[in-house]
């Protein structure tokens, strides 16, 4: 592994100011005479092998958020799809080791595997049910955020009719599913 990139060591809002350049489409050349303004010189080779090092590291993201999505159009929502992507995908690695093991009549397997194994697999079903349960938040804020809205809604519509502020909150407090 080569040695760490000058660019790295600069301060990170200079370095935050790098990346924004690169990913506005500033050049090498701009990026190295910025730097030097800011009191910063560095060599244009330096600055072009982070440039390289930043695109393919953005392009490897671009490619698993883009499996991501795609998992996750075909088998749940878009929200976290990375983090559901990874527990599924580590499940069917995880599914595939074992199959082999559990066909055996004495599969050998060490208690120190046998623990690991057993830990990898609580840790995975704990992070699918973190999603899981992160989901039904998602789902149960989104409820309340259209019950607010109706009844929001109702409550104007009812005053344009001219009902009266105690029937009004009856409403309200219906829609909201609040005792009433």
């Amino acid at each position: 592994m080569g040695r760490k990139s000058s660019l790295k060591t600069l301060p990170h809002g200079v370095q935050a100011a790098v990346l924004q350049a690169m990913e506005a489409g500033a050049t090498i050349d701009d990026i190295v005479g910025r730097l030097a303004e800011l009191g910063h010189k560095r060599s244009r080779s330096a600055v072009g092998r982070y440039a390289k090092q930043y695109s393919e590291l953005a392009s490897r993201q671009r490619d698993v958020r883009s499996v991501a999505e795609a998992f996750a159009s075909e088998f749940g929502g878009t929200d976290n799809a990375e983090g559901k992507l990874m527990v599924h995908m580590l499940t069917s690695i995880g599914t595939r080791m074992v199959l082999p093991m559990a066909s055996e009549e004495d599969p050998d397997v060490s208690a120190k595997d046998f623990h690991l194994l057993a830990k990898a697999t609580k840790e995975l079903l704990s992070s699918a049910k973190i999603d899981a349960e992160r989901d039904a938040r998602i789902r149960e804020e989104a409820a309340k955020e259209a019950r607010r809205k109706a009844a929001d809604d109702a409550v104007e519509a009812a005053r344009d009719a001219g009902a009266s502020e105690a029937a009004i909150d009856r409403i309200k407090a219906k829609l909201l599913g609040l005792a009433a």
